[in-house]
């Protein structure tokens, strides 16, 4: 049984190892990170994020499947200059007929394009729209998330455009007790400095910080944690995943999730050989 400063060793050793963009393969950000000098990328990082469940090779063969259908040569371009929803709902459905990624089809992209128009319109970006609900001293970024979700699904209610069955746990909130795992992983990339892996988009902001970010959870991270003994939940939801982030902000307060690209890493790999 290890002590907490062996623990804190394991995890910091790991990311040594593993926080490295040539690995950066095996993870959707390695599309993403090619339309960092367009207008567009802050939507194509949405979608990247919000579609990344299954397995990797899939993740990454959807979106570049369906990313040059929606450069042509801008759709941030289109999201700005056409203004008629209805317009545009149309000519991205028609280029997107037959989408399919897991439970998501061609309409559920086509809401979230709309809503993500929206945030421009009204905010003027996403950045801005998560800064409208965003406690600057709020111990994490949950008002924010919760503001933004919560706005989303009732914009989504309004338009015309209807999404399928499943669209709606896209919009997962911290009230439902969601892991919420996508759209952390989503404001991790945007909000943490560019390292070669995470985006930098929305970074050096006083009020939206990496200290307040959360790790994003899933079933592999969870069980990982779980054998770090940085949770002693019995479910990886929200709370689950502030436990956690607490925990390794014992390592590094102002940038606990740092560690979630190399542990991520170490469970793909060998995490299981340690006796923990």
């Amino acid at each position: 049984m290890q002590t907490l400063k062996q623990r804190e060793a394991i995890i910091l050793e790991y990311y040594r190892r593993f926080h490295d963009p040539k690995f950066l393969e095996w993870d959707p950000l390695s599309v993403t990170r090619e339309y960092l000098a367009t207008p567009d990328v802050e939507w194509i990082a949405l979608i990247s994020a919000l579609f990344a469940f299954g397995g990797v090779k899939q993740i990454i063969k959807t979106l570049r499947g369906v990313l040059p259908k929606l450069q042509q040569p801008s759709l941030y371009l289109e999201m700005t200059e056409v203004s008629d929803e209805k317009v545009l709902s149309k000519m991205w459905a028609d280029r997107l007929k037959g989408f399919r990624h897991r439970i998501y089809i061609d309409c559920d992209l086509v809401v979230l394009l709309l809503l993500y128009r929206r945030s421009v319109q009204k905010y003027g970006s996403l950045q801005a729209h998560f800064l409208h609900f965003h406690e600057q001293n709020a111990e994490t970024v949950e008002a924010a998330l919760s503001g933004v979700i919560l706005e989303y699904r009732t914009w989504a209610d309004e338009i015309e455009f209807k999404p399928g069955r499943f669209f709606k746990h896209m919009l997962n909130s911290p009230e439902q007790k969601s892991a919420c795992k996508r759209w952390l992983m989503y404001l991790k990339w945007m909000v943490r400095e560019d390292d070669g892996i995470d985006l930098g988009l929305w970074a050096n902001n006083e009020s939206l910080r990496p200290d307040q970010l959360l790790i994003p959870l899933d079933t592999h991270l969870f069980k990982i944690s779980k054998r770090l003994k940085l949770t002693r939940r019995k479910t990886a939801n929200f709370l689950t995943s502030v436990e956690v982030t607490r925990n390794l902000k014992k390592i590094d307060a102002r940038d606990p999730t740092k560690f979630d690209f190399s542990l991520c890493r170490w469970g793909m790999f060998d995490y299981r050989k340690l006796d923990l």
